[in-house]
């Protein structure tokens, strides 16, 4: 049996000065166990010595000075005052020793979440983290009081409401394994995690995922900040260099690296998924961006937001025009996206040597072969027809890149459509046409029509037998294509529209006919053939949208119809465009947003969700008039609409308009009693106005309701702190910081503490330089560490990060 001696003999179990002023509350807590104190502190001595200072109690002052010790070495001192003890004399020798226990608990806790050959975090720890995040912003997003809500610019509650994950995985690693040995592997991946403790920023995660893969987590970070990190990264990679010992030979290595962010990398029912799953769908889709870096070079960086329009890539051609892609569902791919099919040569370098001394260098021009139609998605690839070609002479090959088509634009005219007449021109199964004929008829059958109507079919059921998949498809789309027919009428045409769907055009059809017809060929399917189906329709004219919107509008109409409960039957209307507006402002396009949300009220000027979301957007732009107005005319319709009430109350807050302001948050509270972020913002106003028991009333309020605990935390401490409370202060920024290690407030207004109350300058320094770190663009941070370094005495170093931050 090991014991603590040996387990603490392995050189991976240590403590840093940095990682104790991180567990400072812990150790306090455990402290707590022991001995009763009104107050304590952290001491770091100056310089090092070989020599362990004996406890000491000092009986006039009721102060206890426990030296923490770890593996013989002394750390720095805990000081704890107002402190009774009935044994003075031999008593701080066993608290002593009990401390030194806490430290070992904390290195076995380090221990067990720390990868020994990179000390980095493990796999699961930062699945741990992973998970805590996706917590955190689904409960900002469950409110709307993210950075996607109106309050942004409040400092004390600020949140982006979002985060990112990077996937770095080294290239050709295991031939560096095979033939120099896993031990100068492991070396090197040793160094790999050295280096990635020094660039990534310290409120990230870094894990070593397995073997010779990294998973980093970037708090409140979008996607331009994760192609930076990763970036950095990657340029540090290739800049090491291995020399091996017994070869010589000098060994270099790149890494690829993938990156997703959250919320925006999920969709619809993927977010009904527990933290837990949406964890490891994240993490599969930033490999997926370290797929497709690998499979276009190595040695550079994909976010998986850029797959399905340049990643894609061509696997396999099949008789008829037809191609095996390497896009799915996982990549975000649909049936029915029309994609560029262009030369790996495009836009790449092009040289010939005129003689042995001269040569002549280039780019390729764009070189783009046709245009395909995706016809069937599956989860890792896609089967793609093709539309169009620009010379029958220059084929699509394997190895060939795809660019999507975005709207419905294209590099071809209906002159270049495919001929063939060795292509049936119908599907096999459901004789409507295949796809990709029916996208080419339907380009020119939308011109002529005042009014027409088109509707998505998609199947909603699985064959029973899977070997069988396809012929089970093809069976359960010949009745359901059947119905259609039926249903549409015999002026209607049909299209096949992958294994599960089929789409439909009719002339001359009005909104309500177009529903009425949907609902009776669901009804229909599912009494006769006991199917479900999801209809999608969309209608022209509707709005401003022109003819060529239509498909779009119907793709879009579908994904309203399978979110609605059965019969998932809907034509495109105000609630699709909000669903529509929402997507976009998850991805950051605010100004999309705000337009679809405008179509949204021209279709229907009550639609309240779409008008509150219109007030967001505004807000999210600081035009905080205009948010106010919309908050106002929402309320106008319903006076116990909480989301518009709290919107309107903080609108007016950020406009000054301090008396609406409250005047809507105690609305909002007649409404909804509990609502935390009322209590919140009426705390604040308390606050502001130096009524600091109102404030710490309302905060307390705050705090007893779900998720208020860890938000009134900074608040009640900032109350307390001018309100004489010197330790409630402290303690409250300890429970802040436990509750998220990366709030710079916190960390700033603890180094404030400690340089205020004379206390220790060299943890004011290290608080100090977090918060700076994490919100560099806060003068006050940068101040806080000047009056740190000159506390110590370091005059040179305070003025340098003086004049950066001057800079």
């Amino acid at each position: 049996m090991r014991t603590n001696k040996d387990i603490f003999s392995d050189r991976a179990v240590s403590l840093t000065p940095q990682e104790l002023i991180d567990f400072e509350h812990t150790i306090k807590d455990c402290m707590a166990e022991f001995v009763s104190f009104s107050s304590y502190s952290l001491f770091f001595p100056r310089g090092k010595s070989d020599d362990i200072p004996e406890p000491e109690f000092r009986a006039e002052d009721n102060e206890l000075i426990l030296p923490l010790v770890f593996k013989g070495e002394m750390m720095c001192y805990f000081i704890a005052k107002g402190v009774r003890l009935k044994a003075p004399a031999t008593a701080p020798k066993y608290l002593m020793a009990l401390a030194a226990s806490i430290l070992e608990k904390l290195a076995l806790y380090k221990k067990a979440v720390t990868d020994p050959l990179t000390g980095l975090y493990s796999r699961n720890f930062f699945f741990e983290e992973l998970e805590q995040a996706i917590d955190q912003v689904q409960g900002c997003l469950a409110t709307g009081t993210c950075r996607s809500g109106v309050e942004t610019r409040e400092p004390e509650m600020a949140f982006s409401g979002t985060f990112g994950v990077i996937f770095l995985d080294l290239d050709t690693f295991q031939p560096i394994n095979e033939r120099y040995g896993y031990l100068k592997g492991d070396d090197m991946l040793g160094e790999v995690g050295r280096l990635l403790s020094l660039v990534c920023p310290k409120y990230t995660t870094v894990a070593r995922f397995a073997n010779d893969k990294f998973a980093i987590l970037v708090p409140d970070a979008k996607p331009h900040a994760c192609f930076q990190l990763s970036e950095v990264i990657r340029s540090g990679l290739s800049k090491l260099s291995f020399t091996d010992d017994i070869t010589n030979d000098t060994i270099s290595i790149t890494g690829s690296l993938g990156y997703v962010c959250y919320p925006q990398g999920l969709e619809g029912a993927q977010f009904r998924r527990t933290p837990s799953e949406q964890a490891r769908m994240i993490v599969r889709k930033a490999r997926k961006g370290v797929a497709v870096a690998k499979d276009q070079g190595r040695n550079r960086v994909f976010g998986y937001a850029d797959i399905l329009s340049k990643g894609g890539r061509v696997l396999e051609t099949l008789p008829m025009n037809r191609m095996v892609v390497s896009l799915g569902e996982a990549s975000g791919a649909k049936v029915g996206q029309r994609f560029l099919v262009r030369s790996p040569k495009s836009g790449g370098v092009a040289s010939a040597s005129i003689t042995e001394d001269e040569r002549l260098s280039g780019r390729y021009p764009a070189m783009y072969k046709g245009e395909v139609v995706l016809v069937e998605v599956q989860d890792d690839i896609a089967f793609a027809e093709a539309l169009h070609l620009g010379d029958a002479a220059w084929s699509v090959e394997p190895g060939d890149r795809l660019n999507l088509i975005e709207g419905d634009e294209s590099l071809f005219s209906p002159d270049q459509e495919i001929k063939d007449d060795t292509m049936p021109s119908h599907d096999g199964a459901t004789q409507l046409l295949r796809y990709g004929e029916f996208v080419s008829w339907f380009a020119k059958a939308r011109l002529t029509p005042a009014s027409f109507g088109l509707s998505l079919i998609r199947i909603l059921d699985q064959p029973e037998e899977n070997d069988r998949y396809q012929d089970g498809m093809d069976h359960m789309a010949r009745d359901v294509a059947r119905i259609a027919r039926g249903v549409f009428g015999d002026a209607a045409t049909g299209g096949r529209f992958g294994l599960n769907g089929m789409i439909f055009f009719t002339e001359g059809v009005d909104r309500q006919t177009l529903m009425d017809r949907t609902l009776e060929l669901e009804q229909a399917v599912s009494r006769n053939l006991g199917l479900k189906l999801s209809v999608g329709s969309a209608r022209y004219p509707f709005l401003n949208f022109d003819r060529a919107d239509m498909l779009e509008n119907c793709r879009k109409a579908l994904d309203h119809a399978l979110l609605l409960p059965d019969p998932r039957v809907a034509v495109f209307d105000s609630i699709s465009l909000n669903l529509s507006a929402d997507r976009k402002f998850m991805d950051g396009d605010i100004y999309g947003a705000i337009e679809e949300f405008k179509l949204a009220l021209l279709d229907d000027d009550n639609n309240l969700l779409a008008r509150n979301s219109l007030g967001i957007c505004y807000a999210q732009l600081g035009r905080f008039e205009e948010a106010r107005h919309e908050f106002e005319r929402v309320v106008e319709l319903d006076k116990k609409d909480v989301l518009a009430l709290y919107n309107l109350g903080w609108a007016n807050h950020r406009l000054g308009d301090l008396k609406s302001a409250e005047k809507a948050y105690r609305q909002c509270l007649k409404a909804e009693p509990g609502h935390v972020y009322s209590l919140m913002r009426l705390g604040s106003i308390e606050e502001k106005a130096n009524h600091l028991k109102k404030a710490a009333n309302l905060y307390k309020k705050a705090a007893e309701q779900p998720g208020g605990e860890r938000m009134v935390l900074r608040p009640l401490a900032r109350v307390a702190y001018r309100q004489g409370d010197i330790e409630g202060t402290r303690e409250y920024l300890h429970l802040a910081l436990n509750a998220d290690h990366n709030d710079h407030q916190a960390m700033h207004m603890l180094s404030k503490l400690y340089l205020d109350q004379g206390e220790d300058p060299q943890i004011a320094e290290v608080l100090a330089r977090q918060s700076s770190a994490l919100a560099p663009g806060v003068p006050a941070y940068w101040d806080t560490l000047v009056e740190a370094l000159e506390a110590q005495g370091k005059g040179e170093e305070a003025a340098i990060v003086a004049a950066r931050a001057a800079g």
